[in-house]
């Protein structure tokens, strides 16, 4: 598992606080201190965590060799489930109960017999939980990057928070996810720019249910009222607008990326009307229903994407509000006269993965925090109603479009 080989799934977290520049003995001895250790003695919770090698689920070593690679360090997350299904549970109770009842005349069970019968389920439940026979064991990647700030970590939103709580128990430092809201405040807090963000709303591609005044409310982030992470559809919109309008090409500030959306792409309404659509195809965007999804007012919230800069193409899944990347396939090492430069080769590939995200992030972001963004608006609104088949460049250009976007 890790980082080490294969696709790669992740999110990013800031790293907050006064964090080593480089790792130390110091940093691998509280990373042994706070190691998982399953209870041995006695009952032990339903839910246990703690660092691990990463290697595997059984790792707890932690040395320079092992751990520490291009600045980075490699770890585990482990995390242990102690819980008897419910099923058994239920059986235990039954068999007791029948075994209870047997002996009455009646052939009924009595209430001080049904406590009692649960009693010896408690019992029997503790010795199997103290036997580890339910134990379930998960173990989740983390690297973080020491140059960047950064860690990485295949997390689920349930290990997320155990991640948090245990790297800060650990460091002392803070980890903050880089979702599509907090990105924006990165790029755009050191130049000044932190009001564009605090003002910016969600933009309307085409007509809500209640007519043209109806702004879209993104119901999946409108309980956090601080929220901007709507950015992250508007951003899939807007590369989906770019890639259409310029042939496969999306500008940044250090260049050109070669862009496709490709494999998959899911759709939900903004409005909270008209439901989900899963696509699953060679160029999903270029599905009739892909173009009627828009129309009715649905946003991207995840796509297959292929990403060719610099001479490197990456082959992955983006989440758009989370920003979490699905099955990175990095571009293949052909020479590593070792595993460990290998591996370093490769965390240096993955820097250079979220930059280029960064650069096209940032480049939306020009438009999305300027002054011409209503003017992009339209240019994407008439790009979305205009039937297949048509195309609106060459009729929108003379006016909004060309100076827009350019």
């Amino acid at each position: 598992m890790g980082f080490d080989s294969g696709p790669v799934s992740f999110r990013r977290f800031s790293v907050i606080g006064k964090a080593p520049a480089l790792i130390e003995q110091t940093q691998l001895d509280l990373l042994a201190e706070n190691a998982l250790r399953p209870t041995e003695a006695g009952v032990p919770d339903e839910t246990e965590y703690g660092w691990n090698g990463g290697r595997h689920i059984l790792d707890s070593t932690f040395s320079f060799e092992s751990n520490v690679y291009a600045e980075a360090l490699h770890i585990g997350l482990r995390i242990d489930t102690n819980r008897v299904p419910a099923e058994v549970k239920q059986a235990y109770l039954s068999l007791e109960e029948q075994v209870l009842a047997a002996g009455n005349p009646s052939g009924f069970i009595s209430k001080n017999q049904k406590r009692d019968a649960r009693d010896i389920v408690r019992r029997k439940i503790d010795d199997d939980l103290r036997s580890g026979q339910y134990r379930r064991s998960k173990l989740y990647a983390v690297l973080w990057d020491l140059p960047s700030s950064t860690v990485y970590a295949a997390v689920n939103s349930a290990a997320e928070e155990k991640l948090v709580e245990l790297f800060s128990r650990t460091f002392g430092l803070e980890l903050a996810a880089v979702s599509a809201g907090a990105l924006a405040l990165r790029l755009l807090e050191p130049r000044g720019r932190r009001r564009d963000l605090e003002d910016a709303r969600p933009s309307r591609f085409v007509f809500g249910p209640e007519g043209e005044s109806q702004t879209p409310d993104y119901p999946w982030t409108a309980k956090l009222a601080e929220s901007r992470d709507f950015l992250g559809n508007e951003f899939l919109t807007w590369l989906w607008h770019e890639v259409d309008r310029r042939d496969g090409y999306v500008g940044t500030a250090d260049g050109d990326a070669a862009v496709m959306f490709d494999r998959s792409l899911d759709l939900e309404c903004a409005y909270g009307e008209s439901g989900k659509v899963g696509l699953k195809s060679i160029g999903p965007t270029r599905m009739s229903e892909a173009t009627a999804a828009l129309r009715s007012g649905k946003v991207p919230r995840k796509s297959g994407l292929t990403i060719e800069f610099g001479g490197s193409q990456y082959v992955f899944t983006l989440s758009a509000e989370s920003l979490a990347i699905t099955g990175l396939k990095l571009p293949a090492i052909e020479e590593a006269d070792t595993p460990r430069v290998l591996f370093e080769e490769r965390i240096g590939q993955l820097r250079e993965f979220c930059g280029v995200i960064d650069k096209l992030f940032a480049a939306f972001l020009e438009h999305r925090a300027g002054p011409k963004w209503e003017g992009v608006t339209l240019a994407i609104r008439k790009w979305i109603t205009t039937p297949p088949g048509r195309t609106v460049f060459r009729e929108v250009r003379d006016s909004e479009l060309e100076e827009v976007v350019g």
